[in-house]
């Protein structure tokens, strides 16, 4: 298998509204069969996912994991909204309303403008679906779209790019009951296809100033589907990483569950 990867350059800044899909369409020729990967900031930026990040109210358990992790009590308030547990206070770890597991809700503050911040797409597969739809109706191609953010690892240093929404690709490649080399049965084996797509853009799209938030992976064999990527996010039971943190905050006493308390906050606008 050979496969070529390549950023789509001169992208302009892009605002509410933006057409990401014609953007894409005109700066490069997209092939049958391609992936084409959308760092989530610029999504967001286009779906109106930019806030002000002092109008909204902080609570006061805002206030305190504030001082906990020397932070703007409003960004946390953010961070607190868009999540349903807390996993870790310091660094504030948490699992988001879309289901993945990530430091501070995923919302940067990067790659935006000074005192604003951007949050997740509200529905990243939701997102990547109309971006793949919008590109079969400006060019007739079938391609797969995969929207991306930057993560940490758990036991190593370094971020990668991963995958928050899919369409058109399937997530995982179960392998199991396959064979290897030498003839044995494969037991364990699901890939992880999405997020390998994700860090290979991830390296040309670059995480500073490079202003190339879109590539195209040409060549790669892959499953169709539209199941997206939380089939991808582990079960409660099956996730011994969450339990351990989940059973350490609740020894201290801590408030894992956010989703049930009702939280006052000024409203925000974009």
């Amino acid at each position: 298998m050979k496969i070529t990867a390549f950023t789509v350059d001169n992208i302009p800044m892009i605002q509410k509204g933006d057409d990401l899909a014609a953007i894409t369409a005109e700066r490069t020729g997209l092939e049958e069969g391609d992936i084409v990967v959308f760092a989530s900031t610029i999504v967001s930026k286009a779906e109106g996912r930019r806030y002000l990040l002092n109008n909204i109210m902080p609570m006061p358990e805002a206030e305190e994991l504030a001082v906990l992790n020397a932070e703007d009590p409003h960004f946390i308030q953010y961070v607190l909204d868009n999540s349903t547990r807390i996993l870790r206070k310091h660094p504030l770890l948490v699992q988001t309303v879309l289901g993945n597991v990530c430091i501070n809700a995923g919302i940067d503050r990067s790659n935006t403008e000074s005192g604003y911040i951007l949050l997740l797409p509200k529905d990243p597969d939701a997102s990547a679906r109309k971006l793949r739809d919008r590109i079969f109706e400006l060019t007739g191609k079938t391609v797969s779209v995969v929207i991306t953010d930057t993560n940490g690892r758990s036991f190593r240093e370094g971020q990668i790019g991963v995958t928050v929404g899919c369409a058109g690709i399937a997530a995982l490649h179960d392998k199991r009951g396959d064979v290897d080399l030498f003839g044995h049965e494969l037991k364990i084996t699901i890939q992880g296809i999405v997020d390998e797509v994700a860090a290979c853009a991830n390296m040309l799209m670059g995480e500073s100033n490079e202003g190339t938030p879109i590539a195209v992976i040409r060549g790669y064999v892959y499953l169709a589907d539209d199941n997206g990527i939380k089939i991808t996010y582990r079960k409660d039971n099956e996730d011994f990483v969450k339990q351990a943190l989940l059973e350490k905050i609740q020894r201290e006493g801590q408030a894992a569950q956010l989703k049930d308390k009702p939280l006052k906050r000024a409203k925000t606008t974009n």
